[in-house]
């Protein structure tokens, strides 16, 4: 449900604004709601507030994804740059429970869990806003 919500909202915002600020608030609002998590969580008000805020993201980054590429490589490039993104991905998305779950044991308690994952969000919504500012690299012409 809040994937399509983050859908709507995405098509809806994507009249106003660029991809790129849209991403990078999405990541600066999940960093937020996961590290409200600890003190919200209690209460189911709370706790609809945070998932909710980090739910949205999900359907805003899975279209925005291809959106990105789209905007800064080109529809040319974009199946290479979009192959070549796919296993690191999926490396990522697969090892990340396992390395969620490590540092839940090794950490002692959720605290520390809840603030990298906060901290990821919070590089990751710098980073896309940095790398806006950096011009597209152009494509080749030159043929080897």
């Amino acid at each position: 449900m809040l994937s399509v919500t983050g859908r709507l909202i995405l098509t809806g915002a994507r009249r106003r604004l660029p991809v790129t600020t849209i991403v990078a608030v999405v990541f600066a609002t999940q960093a937020g709601a996961v590290l409200a998590m600890p003190l919200l969580a209690g209460t189911r008000t709370g706790a609809v507030i945070t998932v909710v805020g980090f739910g949205l993201g999900f359907g805003i980054t899975s279209l925005a994804i291809p959106a990105l590429l789209a905007d800064r490589y080109g529809t040319t490039a974009y199946a290479t740059i979009a192959g070549r993104l796919a296993a690191p991905v999926t490396i990522a998305r697969a090892t990340a429970p396992l390395a969620a779950a490590i540092l839940l044991h090794t950490a002692g308690g959720y605290t520390p869990l809840l603030t990298a994952v906060a901290i990821s969000c919070a590089l990751a919504a710098v980073g896309i806003t940095t790398r806006a500012r950096i011009p597209a690299p152009q494509p080749s012409t030159a043929h080897t």
